[in-house]
């Protein structure tokens, strides 16, 4: 594999792993608890996708479109009936909340589909193939899908009404709703606009893979990771946390940690040592563990007052 592969690799994860992040670290930043159950409400879409494609035979990309949405709403719903309860409940009770809700998500994906692994209806698709890379059309969508996503949401959040909303409930709630801002109605729109972008991050990687009822589980740890050490609570730290976190669990793989023991051939260590790709997810955690030892607010994070 040369370094120009690993770079695409990179890309390639990074856009999706930002499409998940970047609905954790805004929940957050209005709610301010870790919601637990984001990637299991990801895989609501992946599977309602999944039902419109293979089942009703609709084409992929509006399934997915079509999926997205339902599962924004489906997701106002859940916030309807269990977290605007507990809004003046402290963190960690409505954080141990949304681990119910996403056991609950989980297994009703199960119950309905099975615990098999299964495929979206896409064609197989002839890969672009070079000496240096070789990537499918299908990647290529998934990284200008991702970077389309991101130019969005900075629209959303910079040059539209409710984006200014958004970060006014989110600097000063008190403050926000005494302007006159319906802050009620701001947190359905960061819902809505938070898991509507899982989903679709979901989808991309169910289309690259499979997808099964327990991916919610299997991408939780990169997608917490990749907020955290971008900053959570901050949008932008969600995607350049994505992205580090991206380069940092190929680079990981690709390198021969053989030739780092022997230090370029000056020790008599001659075999060569690579990360097992089982092992992938301790990559994430040993990135987290380096920037908070180095930056514990995160990369972008925003630094505490008072």
């Amino acid at each position: 594999m040369t370094i120009i592969q690993v770079i695409i690799n990179s890309v390639i994860r990074a856009s999706e792993l930002a499409l998940l992040s970047l609905g954790l670290t805004i929940v957050y930043d209005i709610l301010k608890f870790a919601n637990f159950a984001h990637t299991e409400f990801a895989v609501i879409g992946v599977y309602l996708a999944f039902f419109l494609n293979v089942a009703l035979g609709v084409p992929i990309i509006p399934a997915a479109l079509i999926s997205s949405i339902a599962t924004g709403l489906f997701s106002i719903l859940i916030d309807r009936a269990v977290f605007k309860r507990m809004r003046n409940s402290n963190g960690i009770i409505i954080m141990v909340t949304s681990m119910g809700v996403a056991i609950a998500l989980r297994n009703t994906v199960r119950a309905i589909w099975g615990a098999d692994a299964r495929n979206y209806a896409v064609p197989l698709q002839k890969p672009i193939v070079t000496a240096w890379f070789r990537i499918t059309p299908l990647q290529i969508w998934i990284i200008v899908i991702g970077a389309l996503a991101m130019v969005v949401f900075y629209l959303l959040l910079h040059y539209t009404k409710l984006g200014k909303a958004m970060r006014a409930s989110s600097d000063n709630p008190e403050l926000a709703q005494a302007s006159g801002i319906a802050t009620e109605k701001i947190i359905t729109y960061v819902w809505f606009i938070a898991v509507s972008f899982a989903s679709l991050g979901g989808i991309l990687i169910g289309m690259e893979t499979y997808i099964l009822p327990y991916m919610g589980f299997a991408i939780i740890i990169p997608v917490f990771c990749a907020t955290i050490m971008g900053g959570i609570g901050n949008p932008y730290g969600a995607m350049l946390g994505a992205l580090v976190l991206g380069f940092a669990e190929n680079f990981g793989l690709y390198i021969n940690f053989g030739n780092v023991i022997n230090v370029g051939g000056l020790l008599p260590f001659s075999r060569d040592v690579f990360i097992p790709t089982g092992y992938k997810p301790a990559i994430s955690f040993i990135m987290l563990i380096i920037v908070l030892l180095i930056r514990p607010r995160g990369i972008l994070g925003k630094k505490k007052e008072g």
